[in-house]
């Protein structure tokens, strides 16, 4: 999601992916990982090179103060755990795994599995659920 919301080649999943991260700012309830932040920053800069890396940390350093989630040795062990329940990809794994660690309720992703619950923590794809606190 974060990075729907500054990819110029998806305009559509751009206008929502920044909506949805700006009013989740607002209103306190988005919580990432350093994780997220840095695969963040690895894709805006090196992979898709949508900006200059001052922009991308820019962009990133407000987000700092949602960075709420581990990433610890525990985050690690659970990972191992989330991937051979699901399958999943190593650094989707250790994501989720800090989302539940965090207790969050939600994880936003296009790229998993919609509607799979993982710990008390249900993924959902941004495009096709409304993810403000108290949707179902």
């Amino acid at each position: 999601m974060l990075i729907y919301s500054l990819d110029p080649n998806e305009a559509e999943k751009r206008t929502r992916a920044a909506a949805l991260l700006r009013s989740g700012m607002l209103a306190g309830w988005i919580v990432t990982s350093p994780q997220t932040i840095n695969e963040c920053y690895r894709v805006l800069v090196d992979r898709k090179r949508l900006m200059p890396r001052e922009h991308a940390r820019a962009f990133l350093a407000t987000l700092l103060p949602t960075c709420l989630a581990p990433l610890d040795v525990t985050t690690t062990a659970e990972a191992w755990t989330i991937q051979d329940r699901t399958g999943f990809a190593w650094w989707d794994c250790v994501m989720l795994a800090s989302a539940v660690q965090a207790e969050c309720s939600v994880f936003a992703s296009e790229d998993l599995t919609d509607g799979t619950e993982i710990g008390g923590l249900r993924i959902a794809n941004p495009f096709l659920n409304d993810l403000a606190p108290g949707a179902p």
